[in-house]
């Protein structure tokens, strides 16, 4: 054993060379410390995990020691109120519409529809900007079990009842038959319409670039349509909030259902279940707000990748964890945009919701990413033992988002990364999209992956070196992000910046969430909902706890005394006591917090 760390109190040091991270030694001390352990894989390969073992001991401790398997952790009772754990639920089905859409797409044979050109059959007066009335016709290629078909699609007439600047939103005529009480009124079509024009439509295209405009008529479409309501049936909790199609980006001469155009479809209110499950004016009223802000940032980010960037509609797009990385943060910086409020102002709960309004915002846009960001933190919920460990951070092995419940942490730990990178990354300074930053200026890069279209943990290198002019690995990102997760306000005033969240004080928003209403379900049953497993250091300490990291994930350990410390021999290793395997590519590391 050749390293001994001596730390000063708020100081982290990683570990990644192989024989340090088998054993090291913590100095010991005539006081007590609190020491944080993050047994880290940083291995880029999608749906792989490790298992491993973490042995404590007093340096002059002796005798074997039986590795432990802390028992699974069970819910502390209750759900989430129905239209919050609704709307997390599309998120958990969103895959299956993607995976559908590519599958379709390529069999068929679908082409993009370029920059700026024409496709054969725009929508219907697609040389002119809607107006006020209007009606129009969309094809509506997506069925049953969320089956998407470029051919035989179902034809939907709508009527215009907002046309703003940058979007125009369409009512499905099918909706006249229910009565006026149970539809928008002109007065939530323009309140609606005026948010997305003056608070989404800024802040998505200055984070991720300008629409293409591929029908010529300076719009975006978001058509409330009760075939979206159909998809989820009537008396099912999990609903289809709404979504874009790659599809309409590509030319209808190779994909009949295309409307050649940007376009979202969203769900419309349906309290009586004439078309599918039971849909409220305020859920809907909320749904179209987040999911167009959602929603927008993925059409963005296609288009810059293939009709703007002249890449492959297949090969050349995000993969499936920093996508979705970009489109949670789209919703938060809606939120903070239409609250009044910038980046880095080391927002907490109390902050967001001081009136009516404000509170109204923050359950549109924040809340739903704080849950997922939670249940990463907490391993799900129930709670697992290995906390984040156990989350597919970079999706199945497929490198798809893994869908179900894990797709919930799975999008918490991209969230949490986009918000960190913009933080630690992103330019300073005055006349940003938002106020206290320019971050957007890293994003539009990241959006695009740059000239060559890269993608995933390369693209996040990539724009690093190229907006930020820092030269930075994964591993080292990696241990920063995971770090940040357990020292944000929590480390000494000293710690390293780069273990800080700017934007949210993460400490103060999760104590909140515990004492709020919703204090009493998971993943805000805990003041903090990352909770190592905790050693208690003393002078006889020879303690062992085997444990499962996934990739890009890290498992915490907290080594507290309460007297004087002795030094301490940490050893990682398989269950079976030989090295991690390299295919782990195992680092691990330690904060001194006190």
């Amino acid at each position: 054993m050749s390293t001994t760390l001596d730390l000063s109190p708020g100081e982290h040091v990683t570990l990644d060379d192989a024989a340090d991270v088998r054993a090291f030694r913590l100095a010991g001390s005539d006081v007590s410390r609190d020491y944080q352990v993050i047994v880290q894989s940083a291995s880029e390969a999608p749906g792989q995990s490790v298992d491993g073992c973490l042995r404590v001991a007093a340096e002059r401790a002796s005798g074997n020691v039986t590795p432990s398997r802390p028992p699974r952790l069970t819910s502390a009772g209750g759900e989430l109120n129905r239209d919050l754990r609704r709307r997390e639920s599309w998120f958990a089905r969103e895959h299956v519409l993607r995976e559908q859409e590519m599958r379709e797409l390529a069999a068929v044979g679908a082409r993009p529809i370029r920059s700026r050109s024409r496709g054969l059959d725009p929508l219907a007066d697609a040389l002119r900007p809607p107006e006020l009335g209007d009606t129009l016709s969309f094809r509506v290629g997506v069925g049953a079990n969320l089956v998407v078909n470029c051919r035989n699609p179902t034809m939907v007439m709508g009527e215009v009842r907002y046309a703003g600047e940058h979007f125009t939103i369409v009512e499905d005529l099918q909706f006249h038959d229910q009565p006026d009480s149970d539809r928008f009124s002109a007065d939530e079509f323009e309140t609606i319409g005026r948010q997305l024009d003056e608070v989404v439509y800024p802040v998505d295209v200055a984070y991720f670039g300008e629409p293409a405009d591929i029908d010529n008529n300076g719009t975006v479409f978001a058509l409330i349509t009760a075939e979206v309501n159909k998809l989820t049936p009537a008396g099912e909790e999990s609903v289809v909030a709404g979504f874009f199609l790659a599809r309409d980006l590509t030319t209808r001469s190779s994909c009949e259902a295309s409307n050649e155009g940007e376009i979202f479809y969203l769900v419309g209110p349906d309290p009586d279940e004439d078309y599918g499950s039971d849909i409220s004016l305020n859920f809907a009223n909320a749904l179209a707000r987040s999911t167009v802000a959602h929603e927008f940032a993925h059409l963005l980010n296609a288009q810059q990748r293939v009709t703007l960037g002249g890449g492959n509609i297949f090969g050349d797009r995000e993969v499936a964890w920093l996508d979705e990385a970009m489109a949670h943060l789209a919703e938060e910086i809606a939120g903070l945009r239409a609250a009044g409020l910038g980046t880095r102002e080391n927002l907490d709960l109390e902050m967001l919701t001081s009136s009516e309004e404000q509170l109204s915002i923050y359950n549109h846009f924040h809340i739903v990413n704080q849950i997922r960001l939670g249940r990463f933190l907490r391993g799900g919920c129930p709670p697992d033992p290995n906390g984040p460990a156990v989350t597919p951070a970079l999706g199945d092995a497929a490198g798809e988002d893994p869908g179900g419940v894990e797709s919930l942490a799975f999008r918490g730990f991209a969230y949490g990364f986009a918000r960190w990178l913009g933080d630690q990354f992103g330019a300073s300074g005055s006349g940003g999209a938002l106020p206290g930053s320019r971050e957007e200026e890293l994003f539009r890069y990241l959006t695009s992956g740059g000239p060559a279209h890269f993608k995933g943990i390369t693209n996040v290198e990539r724009t690093l070196q190229a907006v930020a002019g820092v030269e930075m690995e994964w591993e080292e990102i990696l241990s920063l992000y995971l770090t940040s997760l357990i020292a944000d306000d929590r480390a000494p005033a000293d710690a390293d910046p780069r273990t800080q969240w700017k934007t949210w004080n993460l400490e103060a928003l999760f104590r909140q969430l515990s004492d709020s209403n919703l204090g009493d379900r998971c993943p805000f049953t805990r003041n903090f909902p990352l909770t190592p497993s905790r050693v208690n250091v003393h002078v006889a300490t020879n303690s062992s706890t085997e444990f499962t990291v996934n990739s890009s994930t890290g498992r915490y350990f907290s080594l507290v005394s309460s007297g004087a410390t002795p030094d301490l021999i940490v050893e990682v290793m398989d269950p079976a006591g030989a090295n991690l395997p390299g295919r782990a590519r195992a680092q691990v590391t330690v904060l001194r917090m006190r």
